[in-house]
């Protein structure tokens, strides 16, 4: 065979093979979300059961706390078509204060619940009234469960002063943060510190109907039981994104949809020991 022919096959089997790629690139939708950290586990879960009803799509993101995540909303540093928070209060200044960066309403997606865990001490009955451990809790400048936790401590025996610059105020004894609520389980997990305040969906999966709690020990601290503190409500908020394709739109408000509506994905979101209301 002519090296002309040779040429013009390898060109053709090249043209073919571009082809092939451009075509299977172009039958992958993906939009990319922002994610509250305590949520990692439960967005996997739900992106598996999404994709396997719906061939074609993708759905990447990011975990963070989320108030690192909204500033790179603002700053434009990061695109995201659809932001989940924490809490209710991040998505509601995004669509009061920056309405060029988001589109519809808020929407509540989760209800979190604090928990105190420790692999080793018995915290079955909560912090003890004096402090004589380490515990660490998120950064609560950054973290709705950092929060929590932070007015939890502020209320007597501890008294630990919040809102406070810096947290924990200096002096504090066996107080330490960490950046979000993922960093504050490992740093539990891996013994950085004996004891912790983290969010129960870490440690906690719902088997037929009853909440079922990895090994160590945990006191849940409801937000209407002294000490109290704010409702871990999560909520949501889909964003612009000028580069967005209706195929990406249509992917958002789908999953977005399986969320909020779909059976399967709140039996997911439950399963990891959320409540929805």
């Amino acid at each position: 065979m002519s090296s002309v022919k040779l040429k013009g096959l390898a060109l053709s089997a090249l043209a073919v093979a571009s082809l092939a790629a451009s075509r299977a690139d172009a039958a992958t939708t993906t939009i990319n979300v922002a994610v509250a950290a305590n949520f990692t586990a439960t967005m996997n879960a739900l992106i598996a059961a999404y994709k396997v009803l719906n061939p074609g799509t993708n759905i990447t993101f990011t975990s963070d706390s989320s108030s690192v995540l909204q500033t790179q909303i603002i700053n434009g540093t990061r695109k995201y078509d659809l932001f989940l928070s924490a809490d209710k209060t991040r998505p509601q200044q995004l669509y009061t204060t920056y309405p060029t960066l988001i589109t519809g309403l808020p929407f509540k997606y989760a209800v979190g619940e604090l928990e105190l865990w420790s692999p080793k001490t018995d915290v079955s009955a909560g912090l003890p009234a004096t402090l004589t451990q380490d515990v660490v809790l998120a950064n609560p400048a950054a973290a709705p469960y950092g929060t929590a936790a932070a007015q939890v401590l502020s209320a007597k025996p501890w008294s630990i002063p919040w809102p406070s610059t810096p947290y924990p105020p200096v002096g504090t004894a066996h107080v330490f943060v960490k950046n979000n609520i993922s960093t504050t389980y490992t740093a539990v997990k891996n013994g950085t510190y004996p004891m912790g305040f983290i969010a129960q969906s870490s440690i906690c999966r719902v088997v037929s109907g009853v909440k079922r709690f990895s090994s160590g020990y945990h006191h849940t601290y409801a937000y209407n039981v002294a000490p109290k503190h704010s409702r871990i409500e999560q909520y949501a908020i889909m964003l612009i994104n000028h580069s967005r394709t209706t195929a990406q739109s249509n992917l958002m408000r789908d999953f977005v949809r399986f969320m909020r509506t779909n059976s399967v994905g709140q039996s997911i979101v439950t399963s990891y020991c959320y409540s929805l209301t």
